[in-house]
Order: structure tokens, then C-alpha cells, then sequence
């Protein structure tokens, strides 16, 4: 069980943290963590999940907690289920979303992710239960927060396929923002955008 949860850990920090020296620290801890006994083992991994967390600044880094391997022990998944959930509700609110979707859309999966642990957390005691949810309704006020002041989508439909630069000027006047342009609308290629997509309002 420890080896799957530590690995787990040590890839969502290889994907996630780019500080030097919490690479070096979490690296340290997590070969430590393993010879700790079962109470130093779960404060401890839930503590690095918290320096993790805290490293989320995109939205792929924050889709990267979601990641569940396929565990031989279910206890590994469980413990993921919580840890992920941790490191999510830290991470939700360090990022700039890009839109009003994308930051709802997170607190979807954030929530869901929430009631898994939920169901780990509550035959732990009602005060590490309390400290989870608590961690996770502040997250979701959090998020709800900024969904409301994010950027709406809009849908655009322009009849026929153009270059994502010529619709980035003709939308916002700055053909520059092409890249998010194709980002938003999931198209193939920034030469033939599709004749009906979606994006940013402004």
C-alpha cells in the first residue's frame, strides 16, 4: 500500500511542483516517509500533498490530482481519494481559469472527487472528517468566487472555417490570442478553425 501511495505522490509532484528546493524536499520526505509508522506515515503524505497543492497553477497541473492508476490494494485508492481531494481544494483557488466554464467545471470535479474521500474520511473520526470538509466548502466558496467573476463563453458561428489568428483579430482586435482561441474552441489545428465554436466572451 505505502509503495503505491508514494508513487502516486512522487509522479503528482514530478508533474506539478517546479520550486528547486520542493523538488529536492519532497523528494527527501518521500523516501522517509516509507519507514515511518502508520500515524507519522498518514500526517506525513498528507502534509507533502499540501506542498503539492500549493504548486497548482494550471489547469492541467489541477487535472492531475484527478489521476487514479489502477491500485492492486484498494486501501491505496482510498488514501488517493483523500489526498487528491486535499490537494485539489488547496490547488483550486491558484489558478487563473479560463473561463467561467473551466472554473465551474472544477468545482465539479472537485466536489466529486470530495465525496469520495468522504466516504474514507468518516470512519476516521469525526475530527479529521470536520478538517477535510471544512478544507473543501472554503475551496468551493473559493472557486465559486472567482467563477463569478471569470470570463463567460459565447458561442461564435462564422459560416466557414478560418485561421484562428483572423478570428482572434476579428473577436478581440489582437490576433495574438489565437493560441487560446484554439484552446477554448478543442480545435485540431490553428489554420482551419470550425465554423461554429466556442469562446471567451471578451
Amino acid at each position: 500500500m505505502r509503495v503505491e501511495i508514494i508513487a502516486w505522490l512522487a509522479v503528482r509532484a514530478a508533474e506539478i511542483v517546479t520550486d528547486a528546493d520542493d523538488i529536492v524536499m519532497v523528494a527527501d520526505r518521500l523516501e522517509g516517509a516509507a519507514v515511518l509508522d502508520a500515524s507519522a506515515f498518514a500526517a506525513e503524505i498528507t502534509d507533502i500533498m499540501r506542498v503539492i497543492g500549493e504548486s497548482v497553477r494550471s489547469e492541467v497541473a489541477f487535472r492531475s490530482l484527478l489521476a487514479l492508476p489502477d491500485f492492486e490494494d484498494d486501501a491505496s485508492r482510498a488514501a488517493v481519494h483523500v489526498l487528491s481531494a486535499v490537494g485539489m481544494a488547496i490547488g483550486i483557488g491558484r489558478v487563473t481559469w479560463s473561463s467561467r466554464r473551466a472554473a465551474r467545471q472544477a468545482r465539479t470535479l472537485l466536489i466529486d472527487r470530495a465525496h469520495l474521500a468522504y466516504a474514507v474520511a468518516g470512519p476516521l473520526g469525526p475530527d479529521f472528517y470536520a478538517w477535510l470538509a471544512g478544507l473543501v466548502a472554503l475551496a468551493v466558496r473559493l472557486i465559486s468566487d472567482l467563477a463569478a467573476n471569470a470570463t463567460p463563453v459565447v458561442r461564435v458561428e462564422s459560416g466557414i472555417s478560418l485561421p484562428s489568428t483572423v478570428l482572434a483579430y476579428q473577436l478581440y482586435g489582437d490576433a495574438k490570442r489565437a493560441s487560446g482561441l484554439v484552446d477554448i474552441a478543442g480545435a485540431a489545428t490553428p489554420m482551419v478553425m470550425p465554423a461554429a465554436f466556442e469562446a471567451l466572451a471578451s
